[in-house]
């Protein structure tokens, strides 16, 4: 009897996925068990909790007796009555021939086995009916057992939890809930015992070169930001190293796909897990390198500390097929297992998605004075300031993105409808000037630059770009991208107005034109002449 109160005892510390439970009632006394969940990452709201009574028992005083009936499902289920008998000796009740009475083993190992007991059950679990079931209702889960002896026994308590913040649809987001139920009281109250990988995702920067831009973000959560073609983009996926209670395997894996204008670069994935790096894992690839599969080992899983902050990090650049849309995203998510006793059983959390968008500008070239007159032949180079230094705009053809120069930046010329034959494609926000190197013709060339300031924000998934022309509101194309929506070739364009005045007109032939010029120049020269010669004549006399 001693062996059994100890046995008893050390069920109370099990904690597993599907954990096993016992309980005892005193006579007279309602049986019930309760499951209440107190964790704000997950919820047991509308989920069924089952009780299976393994062992019938019997006390006295301080004095325990187990015993298993042979009409049990656990004793005439094959496998269950298997996997009671390697940790439990099955002997015949003296005068009862319906019952057999339950004594550990001489080399059962309290700790060890009881836990080892229990993930052996599970599996069979499924083919056997629950005694007892209860719904939750909100957070809490009554289960009500028959009333006084009958009830006695000992529990193996299954369920099932959620996410409280995921995908709720039937089947999906739920992971199998530990209880643990102590011996000797009629009516425990329990906890699930669980936890649920969670991701998060972010872009953490925005980097031209080694240079990073730091206001490139246009939420505090890291969800949009906006980069030139060419730039690299900076990533972050966020999880938590998970319970690996009762789990002898467990999949952990990243998940992540990109769009065409962005490409993944390689050579750029970090991990750190609680305060530190962790060894280096390499992605697994699709073929056309639009997507990869992140996976830490379980036996690296081992030896992280349950909670501890899983950080996985990795760039992108955006290249030239971020041209041909309104965005570029980036989704993520984390695929994880749920059951321990079942390796096919896994979830995926909801997806999480950030996007990247670049912008074009043009210009509007009209006439001064003359409504709806377009102005065709003007050459402009766009430039930006770099402190006190000039920085031209320049396509590069080879390695197709956008670069900055100190001279010989592209030019843009206008055409007959007063817009750039090719826009000024691939930017981010900020400030930019164009600058007027060819006037159309019969028109005065510009005297200063034309100052462009794009601004862009983003509030409820919808980024909004505006932008002034040398502060004027100037007209913004698709100036709204809806993050929600599916991708659109709608680029957005900033387009600045500028304006030419006509040059002065000089006379032309027909009139006295420049002859007025030639005839008193040659008076003057006459006059100087006859002065000169007059003067020596005086001199002589």
């Amino acid at each position: 009897m001693k062996t059994l109160r100890k046995m008893m005892a050390l069920v109370i510390a099990m904690v597993m996925v599907l954990a096993m439970g016992v309980t005892v009632f005193a006579a007279d006394t309602p049986h019930t068990i309760t499951i209440t969940n107190t964790n704000n990452a997950i919820s047991i709201d509308g989920k069924t909790y089952n009780a299976y009574k393994v062992f019938d028992s019997t006390h006295s005083g301080d004095a325990y007796a187990y015993y298993l009936s042979k009409t049990s499902q656990f004793y005439t289920n094959t496998d269950a009555k298997s996997v009671i008998e390697t940790y439990f000796t099955l002997t015949e009740l003296p005068g009862d021939s319906t019952k057999v009475s339950v004594v550990p083993k001489a080399d059962y190992d309290a700790e060890a086995d009881a836990r080892a007991f229990a993930d052996a059950m599970q599996p069979y679990l499924k083919d056997l009916a629950a005694d007892k079931t209860g719904t939750a209702s909100g957070e809490t889960c009554t289960i009500t057992l028959d009333a006084n002896e009958p009830g006695q026994g000992y529990y193996i308590v299954t369920g099932t939890a959620k996410a409280s913040d995921q995908n709720t649809e039937a089947g999906k987001e739920e992971i199998t809930s530990a209880v643990i139920v102590t011996n000797e009281d009629p009516s425990p109250v329990i906890a699930p015992k669980t936890g649920i990988p969670t991701l998060n995702k972010k872009i953490t920067g925005v980097a031209e070169g080694l240079t990073k831009i730091g206001d490139a973000l246009l939420d505090n959560d890291g969800v949009a930001a906006v980069a030139k073609v060419g730039s690299t983009v900076s990533y972050e996926l966020d999880s938590i190293a998970p319970d690996l209670t009762g789990y002898t395997k467990y999949t952990f894996t990243f998940g992540d796909s990109i769009t065409a204008g962005l490409t993944y670069v390689e050579d750029s994935f970090k991990l750190k897990v609680g305060s530190g790096d962790a060894a280096s894992i390499t992605p697994e690839f699709a073929a056309d390198k639009k997507s990869f599969t992140y996976t830490i080992p379980y036996a690296t899983l081992q030896t992280y500390t349950k909670g501890d902050a899983i950080v996985l990090t990795y760039d992108c650049t955006v290249n030239d097929s971020a041209l041909n849309y309104d965005y570029e995203n980036n989704t993520a998510n984390l695929t994880y297992s749920r059951n321990p006793y079942d390796d096919t059983e896994k979830d995926t959390t909801p997806d999480k998605k950030t996007y990247v968008i670049d912008l074009n500008i043009d210009v509007d070239k009209v006439a001064e004075g003359v409504s709806g007159k377009k102005l065709d032949g003007a050459e402009f180079q766009l430039y930006r300031m770099n402190g006190t230094t000039k920085e031209y705009y320049k396509w590069d053809t080879t390695n197709k993105k956008v670069t900055w120069v100190a001279s010989g930046g592209d030019t843009f010329t206008t055409d007959t409808a007063g817009k750039l034959t090719t826009q000024v494609q691939g930017l981010d926000k900020g400030e930019y000037y164009l600058e007027e190197t060819k006037a159309p013709t019969g028109y005065n060339a510009l005297s200063a630059p034309v100052k462009v300031t794009i601004s862009v924000n983003e509030a409820n998934n919808k980024v909004t770009y505006s932008a002034t022309t040398d502060g004027a509101a100037a007209k913004v194309d698709d100036g709204v991208v809806d993050l929600t929506a599916a991708q659109t070739s709608a680029q957005p364009v900033a387009v600045a107005t500028i304006v030419n005045n006509a040059g002065t007109q000089l006379p032309s032939t027909g009139g006295i034109g420049t002859t007025i010029f030639y005839i008193v120049g040659a008076i003057l020269v006459l006059g100087a002449g006859i002065l000169l010669v007059t003067r020596r004549r005086m001199n002589a006399n």
